[in-house]
């Protein structure tokens, strides 16, 4: 679970099939909806495609616990992580 709670209209990155776009594996997305701490729906922009629509996508803390999470899935969209700060 998140140490940082999701709020409405928040920017996460996330990884999935439909993420995928001119050989990058990981898209931002804005957050539509939070059902708790570990849990939304959001909006993917995957570079130079439509925006896509992903419901139930577990939110975790960064890139690496998402990688971890999603291998070896064949889903579109499932997890979502915190954009690391710079």
């Amino acid at each position: 679970m998140s140490i940082v709670k999701p709020s409405l209209g928040r920017i996460v990155h996330v990884i999935g099939v439909q993420a995928a776009s001119n050989g990058a594996d990981v898209a931002p997305a804005i957050i539509t909806r939070v059902w708790n701490d570990g849990l939304i729906n959001c909006t993917v922009f995957p570079d130079c495609a439509a925006p896509v629509p992903a419901s139930s996508v577990s939110i975790v803390e960064d890139e690496a616990a998402a990688r971890a999470r999603s291998e070896g899935k064949d889903y579109i969209v499932t997890v979502a992580f915190w954009p690391p700060r710079t």
